[in-house]
C-alpha cells in the first residue's frame, strides 16, 4: 500500500509540475511546435518609420503565402531587432510585436541618416554609439558594432555564432565598461553644488598624488602646475579630480547614482544597471572612482543619458525610442517626454557646459573640428589590466542651448582623445546639419 501510494504520489506530482510548466511558465505562443506561431509569418506586418517618415523596417511577400521582414540597414538590429521564422524575434519588433502583428505602425525618434553616420563612424571597431536630443530624451541614433544584418539571418547565422567579436551583444545598453574620465563632469558639479569647491580657485597640481603609500598620476605624468576648476576638466587632471572626490566622501557614491549609475534606465530596451561600489574602502579607492576607475562600470546608454542631462542644463528626461503608435481599431499611442528630475541646479550645469567647451577648444577633447564645430566635450581611457585601454566620449552641440547629446565607446580603441572624440565632433556636426 505505501508503495501504491508514494507511486501516485509521484505521478501526482509530475503531472502538477508539468501542468504548471505548461500554462504558467512555457512560452505555447512562440513555441515553434505550436501552429499559430507560424500563422503569424503568413500576414503583413506594421511597418517602422523614423522620424522623418522613412521606412525602417517593413515586409515583403515571398512565394508560399509567407512574409519576410526587411530593414533599412544591417544597425537597427541592436533597436529594431529582427523578426525571423527561425531564429525569432527581438527588439522592438518583439517588445511591439502584437501591435505590429495587427498592422500598426510604429513611429520611431530614430534619425535614419544619422544612424548611417553613425555605423559608418564605427566601421571595422567594436564599439557603441548613441545620440540623444537634451531637452526631450529622444534617441536620435543608437548602433553597436559589430552588428547582425536582418536582412540576411539564414547566410550569416552560423558566421554570427562563431564570431569571437559577440554581434549579438548591444554594446550600448549590455556592455560594462570602466568610464574612466568621462566621470569627470559628473564630480565636478557635484562638488560645486555641494559648495565644496569655488569654480575660478587655483589647485596645484605636480602630475602625481600620494596617497597611502600609492599614488595617483597624470596622463603620462605631467604636471599642469596652478590651474583652476575649468583647466583641471578640460586637461582632464587626475589629481585635481583625485582630491574633489575625496572631498565628496561617502556622498560621492550619491552623486553617481544621483546620475543613474549603478541602476538601469528606463527605457524600451533592456539594460544593465551597472556597478556603483556599496561603500568606499579607502581613501585611494575613494580617488580611483574620482577619476573613473576602480569597480565603477557603466553602459554608454547610462553615459548617454549622463550627457544628455547635462546639455539640458541639468535636467534629466526620460531617454525613448517610439514617438508613436497608429493604426488599426485602437487610439493612438503617443509618447510624451518626461522629465526624471533635477540632477544640478542651472547654474552648476551652465558651470559644467562652459568647462566641457574649453575642453572642446583648448583640452582633451579637442579635434580636427574645433575651429569650425561649436560644441562641448570630455574625453576618457579606461585603463585595462591587460590590452589597450577602452575609449570614451561624451559630447554636446553647440555648447549653449545644446541641441543634440552623445556618447561614444570604442573597446579596446586607446586613447579617448585620439579615438572616440573625433567619432563624436564628427557625429555631432551631422547631427546639426540634420537639425539645419
Amino acid at each position: 500500500m505505501r508503495k501504491s501510494f508514494l507511486a501516485l504520489l509521484c505521478m501526482y506530482g509530475l503531472l502538477f509540475a508539468g501542468l504548471f510548466h505548461w500554462h504558467l511558465i512555457a512560452d505555447l505562443q512562440n513555441h515553434p511546435a505550436n501552429p499559430r506561431y507560424y500563422y503569424m509569418f503568413s500576414r503583413d506586418r506594421g511597418r517602422i518609420y523614423d522620424r522623418n517618415g522613412l521606412i525602417l523596417a517593413t515586409s515583403t511577400p515571398l512565394e508560399g503565402g509567407v512574409y519576410q521582414r526587411s530593414y533599412a540597414t544591417p544597425s537597427l538590429s541592436h533597436v529594431l531587432g529582427y523578426f525571423h521564422q527561425r531564429y525569432g524575434m527581438t527588439g522592438l519588433e518583439r517588445l511591439y510585436h502584437e501591435d505590429l502583428s495587427m498592422g500598426r505602425t510604429l513611429l520611431t525618434s530614430l534619425d535614419w541618416n544619422l544612424q548611417q553616420t553613425a555605423e559608418e563612424l564605427l566601421q571595422g571597431l567594436n564599439g557603441a554609439v548613441l545620440a540623444i536630443r537634451p531637452s526631450t530624451g529622444e534617441v536620435l541614433a543608437l548602433v553597436s558594432s559589430p552588428s547582425l544584418d536582418g536582412n540576411a539571418l539564414d547566410a550569416n547565422w552560423s558566421d554570427y555564432l562563431d564570431d569571437l567579436r559577440s554581434p549579438f551583444l548591444n554594446r550600448a545598453t549590455h556592455g560594462l565598461y570602466p568610464p574612466g574620465s568621462i566621470v569627470k563632469p559628473i564630480i565636478y558639479g557635484a562638488a560645486l553644488e555641494k559648495g565644496n569647491v569655488d569654480r575660478f580657485s587655483l589647485w596645484l597640481d605636480e602630475g602625481s598624488l600620494a596617497l597611502q603609500n600609492r599614488t595617483i598620476r597624470n596622463s603620462g605624468g605631467k604636471a599642469h602646475g596652478n590651474i583652476d576648476l575649468d583647466q583641471a576638466l578640460a586637461l582632464s587632471s587626475n589629481v585635481v579630480f583625485a582630491q574633489l572626490a575625496l572631498s565628496l566622501g561617502e556622498g560621492l557614491l550619491q552623486d553617481l547614482k544621483a546620475f543613474g549609475l549603478g541602476q538601469e534606465v528606463d527605457f524600451e530596451l533592456s539594460n544593465l544597471k551597472g556597478t556603483v561600489p556599496a561603500k568606499i574602502a579607502s581613501a585611494y579607492d575613494g580617488a580611483q572612482i574620482g577619476i573613473g576607475q576602480g569597480e565603477l562600470l557603466v553602459t554608454p546608454l547610462q553615459m548617454a543619458v549622463v550627457a544628455q542631462t547635462i546639455a539640458n542644463d541639468g535636467v534629466m528626461m526620460r531617454p525613448f525610442l517610439v514617438t508613436e503608435v497608429r493604426g488599426g481599431l485602437k487610439m493612438r499611442q503617443i509618447t510624451r517626454p518626461r522629465a526624471i528630475g533635477e540632477i544640478l541646479p542651472p547654474a552648476v550645469a551652465h558651470a559644467l557646459q562652459e568647462a566641457m567647451a574649453l575642453a572642446a577648444r583648448q583640452g582633451t577633447a579637442q579635434t580636427d573640428l574645433s575651429s569650425s564645430l561649436d560644441y562641448g566635450g570630455k574625453t576618457g581611457t579606461a585603463e585595462m589590466s591587460q590590452g589597450q585601454d577602452h575609449a570614451w566620449f561624451l559630447g554636446f552641440a553647440p555648447s549653449t542651448n545644446p541641441q543634440v547629446a552623445v556618447a561614444v565607446l570604442v573597446e579596446r580603441g586607446g586613447s579617448g582623445s585620439a579615438v572616440a572624440a573625433p567619432i563624436g565632433a564628427k557625429l555631432l556636426a551631422a547631427a546639426l546639419r540634420m537639425d539645419e
